[in-house]
């Protein structure tokens, strides 16, 4: 009994790694293909530029109140930066 039950297990964790294997590459796919429509049609990265002085200020006072997470999310929603880009930007201030 023990035996099926092992097997078991092991045949959906190969079941499920594959999936995921498959879905990572999809996701992989679909990002390269998104960078190169960005590059052909020359559009802007969504990052530093739209920083402006008032969103600076608003993310300083965040991080003064001990609010970093929020100081981070915020820029994120702003700006569509990625979580770790974010991150050090708040770091940095």
């Amino acid at each position: 009994m023990e035996y099926i039950s092992v097997i078991l297990i092991t045949i959906l964790f190969t079941i499920f790694n594959k999936n995921i294997s498959a879905l990572q590459r999809d996701q992989k796919r679909i990002e390269s293909k998104l960078d190169r429509i960005i590059e052909h049609l020359g559009l802007p990265e969504p990052s530093k530029e739209k920083i402006n002085d008032e969103l600076k200020d608003e993310l300083v006072k965040l991080i003064e109140a001990n609010k970093k997470v929020k100081a981070i999310k915020r820029l994120r929603d702003v700006t569509g930066m990625e979580l770790v880009e974010a991150k050090d930007y708040v770091d940095s201030l």
